[in-house]
């Protein structure tokens, strides 16, 4: 199976990754979302080939360091894990283009966040954050941001600068006016 490129064990009672997944030299997606996984091995940052890596409701409280190994990473999706947190060097994985972190229970962002400039997708949803880091106005491909579920009470006013815009959601946060700028995302 050297020439195997998607790979999905998700929903399973993993409790471990196998090993010989490190000799599919050709994979380029990868979902492990849905087992029974605390931490994963360190020997996964050496596909750093991989393109998407799916770890949905992976009982993750923290991100592992190898992940920023993963330089070609394009989609990451950490749904549902109960992470606190992001490190710093997540603004390393600059090809990222799609990042879902919702479900979690993240209170705040780091800065390094707004070095991922080729983001197209944003998920935020369902988190503890009261604000946003002013970095984030440097994500100027966002076309979808999801911030619902959240406990924001006002938007910063670079958001309106996010011309890209097309999807904005903020359902069930704590918002109690909208800002004129709203108005101006004619992508929207």
């Amino acid at each position: 199976l050297t020439q195997l490129q998607y790979l999905n064990l998700s929903f399973n009672r993993l409790l471990t990754v196998p090993g010989w997944l490190s000799r599919f030299t050709q994979l380029q997606t990868l979902v492990l979302g849905g087992n029974r996984l605390t931490t994963l091995p360190d020997w996964l940052g050496q596909i750093t080939w991989l393109r998407e890596l799916w770890l949905i409701d992976s009982q993750l409280a923290m991100l592992p360091d190898w992940l920023r190994q993963l330089t070609h990473l394009q989609v990451l999706w950490l749904l549902g894990n109960p992470l606190t947190m992001l490190p710093d060097w997540v603004g390393q994985l600059t090809q990222l283009q799609r990042l879902v972190l919702s479900d979690s229970q993240l209170t705040m962002l780091p800065d390094s966040l707004g070095q991922l400039i080729q983001l197209e997708m944003l998920d935020l949803s369902d988190n503890q954050l009261t604000m946003l880091p002013d970095s984030l106005q440097q994500l100027t491909q966002l076309q979808t941001l999801s911030l619902r579920g959240n406990q924001l009470t006002a938007l910063p006013d670079w958001l309106g600068q996010l011309t890209q815009l097309q999807r904005l959601v903020l359902s069930d946060n704590q918002l109690t006016a909208l800002p004129d700028w709203l108005g101006q995302l004619t992508q929207l």
